[in-house]
């Protein structure tokens, strides 16, 4: 055997690699190709899919693309100066995507300490004195020091740090509602102290906006409970840690929890902001009791009421690729 194969050597040598590199090459083959009767198995599925579509009728396909494009426009109407529709009105800055922490500064400070009153309103001496009891010179002084602290913070939370940034802020805007509180009596309870953000250890540059907005939000219903006389504002409460929204989202939220005691009528006017047609708030009522005062609470007249309400940024532009079927 020895001898045999000594002398045809030269013979067995290549046909052996050859025999080898064919197995090799089978064994390749027949890992990384499919499945044949897994692969018709699927094309007959598709080929059935495929025969059940039907194609719309000229028709009555102008007629989805034409539906399609005006829900678009109540969604957003770009071509508006400034943009409207509904993204517009349910995003808390009004679709102003430059400069969303400066906007929701400018809602805080307004609430805080021209009480609500809305720009325009600012403008007309006569109506923004209403909200100061018709003093004009409080009105005039209110509006200085609005403006004022205005540029100060909007410069301050654009370029510095803003875990120092956002507490300065927020010191302004709840020394100034405090003090207004306890000129109407309005308690604030342990859980309300800060507007809720004293358990927030700090503030990061990617989660600055969200803050922001959400102590904008807090400082508007506390503004409209001090303006009706609530009684109690019992728990402001938010998320310690937060996502800090993705840019590639259509819609970002982020909650706080508000708790109230007072009469329904300061409690219908906080419902009556957070449900402006203008500026829609969304929320979630999760308890709407009378207090437990003692015996003689029942005819009172005060009910308390919790709800979640959130700050919301809408990205109209995103798409949300609503014309893509997912893989079933």
């Amino acid at each position: 055997m020895d001898e045999l194969w000594q002398r045809y050597r030269t013979f067995w040598t290549p046909v052996l690699i050859g025999l080898g590199v064919f197995l090799v090459g089978v064994i390749v083959v027949h890992i990384i190709s499919d499945d044949p009767e897994l692969g018709k198995r699927k094309l007959n599925k598709a080929k059935k899919r495929l025969g059940d579509t039907k194609a719309p009728a000229s028709a009555k396909a102008g007629t989805l693309r034409r539906r399609g494009e005006a829900l678009r426009d109540v969604v957003y109407v770009k071509d508006a100066t400034p943009p409207t529709g509904w993204a517009t009105r349910s995003d808390q800055t009004g679709g102003n995507a430059k400069d969303r922490i400066a906007v929701a500064a400018e809602q805080a400070l307004r609430a805080a300490i021209l009480r609500g009153a809305g720009e325009d309103t600012a403008r007309k001496a006569s109506l923004l004195k209403a909200r100061f009891g018709d003093d004009e010179v409080a009105a005039d002084k209110a509006y200085r020091r609005f403006q004022r602290l205005l540029a100060q913070h909007s410069e301050s939370l654009r370029t510095g740090d803003p875990n120092v940034a956002f507490s300065r802020l927020l010191s302004d805007v709840w020394s100034e509602l405090r003090i207004r509180g306890n000129r109407a009596d309005v308690e604030f309870e342990a859980p309300a102290e800060q507007l809720g953000f004293g358990a927030i250890a700090s503030v990061s540059r990617a989660t600055l906006t969200a803050r922001v907005l959400n102590l904008a939000l807090a400082a508007r219903l506390v503004d409209v409970a001090i303006r009706e006389e609530m009684e109690t504002i019992g728990q402001i409460g938010m998320r310690n840690q937060l996502e800090p929204g993705n840019p590639e989202d259509f819609i970002s939220m982020w909650p706080i929890e508000v708790s109230m005691v007072g009469d329904w009528t300061a409690v219908k006017k906080v419902l009556e902001l957070l449900t402006d047609p203008d500026n829609p708030v969304p929320m979630d009522i999760s308890r709407l009791t009378q207090p437990k005062r003692g015996a003689n609470s029942a005819g009172s007249g005060l009910v308390q009421f919790t709800l979640t309400a959130s700050s919301v940024i809408v990205r109209p532009t995103v798409d949300l690729h609503l014309d893509v079927e997912e893989d079933k």
